[in-house]
């Protein structure tokens, strides 16, 4: 029994041997490999491929779209809408109250004066008269009937028709209060109508209402065109450009070329370099789309009128043709 766990403890006390053997044989393997020298291949499979040196990082080039700072001319205006009536226009009222029993003419019915235009019946219920005619006091259009046949006409006070004289017309338009002071007698403005709206016809203030509207706020202007043209037809509406101010000699740039900063605001001008250079500028009158430069750029630079949001001082810049 006693030669049994001897033998057993000689056994076990040979595998710790043999174990300890094994551990320290792996322990000087692995410094081996680790202080072995590495092959030029096996170097660059571990820290890739080097930077060749003296290599210098690539600027980013920005693509822009940009024009010359010239001196132009550029003109402020009031614009504002009136309807095209005859200069001379006359109401035609009835001298007696009834039923409008006859209406001689419609709208554009060319008249003369002392033609009979309507027949007003003053008939009561038991009682006849003779029909009373409405004639027309003056030679001209008819531009306005009100009423229709059978109507009753229940005070002489209300206009059976208008006439107007056609062969002059007006533009009559109504301005704000506020632009009373842009105004005056002799004023050149240009009109356009719809049917012509690439054309223009000149025009020029004839009359002012010495009196201001206390409802609307607005006041009365009249505007007779330069030359007659026949296109131009009454009741026609039209759009009016009154020029209040002209400057000439002006450093005139598109305002959306301007941008906004805590320093106020700036546009970038290309240097010789290539280079964007931001300059600060003092503007004035903006008008369609343009504005006037006071200070900060000058005649001939270059302004970038395109691309300008994606720029730094500084900033490289290619300019498309």
């Amino acid at each position: 029994m006693n030669k049994k766990k001897e033998k057993k403890g000689r056994i076990t006390g040979l595998v710790l041997i043999i174990l300890i053997v094994v551990v320290i044989g792996g322990m000087g393997i692995n410094t081996l490999i680790s202080n072995a020298p590495i092959s030029e291949n096996a170097q660059k499979a571990q820290i890739g491929p080097r930077a060749p040196k003296n290599k210098i990082e690539e600027e980013t080039v920005y693509t822009v779209l940009t024009q010359s700072i010239e001196l132009s001319s550029i003109e402020d205006y009031l614009k504002f809408n009136g309807d095209v009536i005859a200069e001379t226009t006359v109401e035609i009222y009835p001298d007696a109250t009834g039923k409008l029993t006859k209406l001689n003419v419609s709208l554009g019915t060319y008249v003369r004066k002392g033609d009979i235009i309507a027949e007003v019946d003053p008939s009561l219920p038991g009682q006849k008269y003779v029909a009373s005619p409405v004639k027309s006091t003056i030679n001209g259009t008819i531009t306005d009937l009100p009423y229709n046949v059978g109507a009753t006409i229940s005070s002489p006070q209300v206009p059976l028709a208008t006439v107007g004289d056609l062969s002059s017309l007006q533009i009559q338009s109504f301005i704000s209060e506020k632009d009373m002071a842009s105004v005056a007698l002799g004023q050149k403005a240009l009109i356009s109508f719809e049917p012509y709206e690439n054309e223009f016809f000149e025009a020029s203030i004839t009359e002012i209402s010495p009196v201001l509207d206390r409802n609307s706020r607005t006041l009365e202007i009249k505007l007779n065109l330069d030359k007659t043209d026949k296109r131009i037809k009454s009741g026609m509406f039209g759009s009016a450009y009154l020029i209040t101010a002209k400057y000439t000699n002006a450093l005139v740039i598109p305002s959306n070329s301007i941008q906004n900063s805590e320093d106020g605001k700036y546009v970038y001008v290309i240097s010789q370099d290539m280079k964007a250079e931001m300059k600060i500028i003092e503007t004035g009158l903006s008008i369609d789309g343009r504005t006037i430069v006071l200070s900060g750029i000058s005649e001939g630079e270059q302004l970038v009128t395109l691309g300008q949001t994606m720029l730094q001082p500084g900033s490289a810049v290619k300019v498309n043709s």
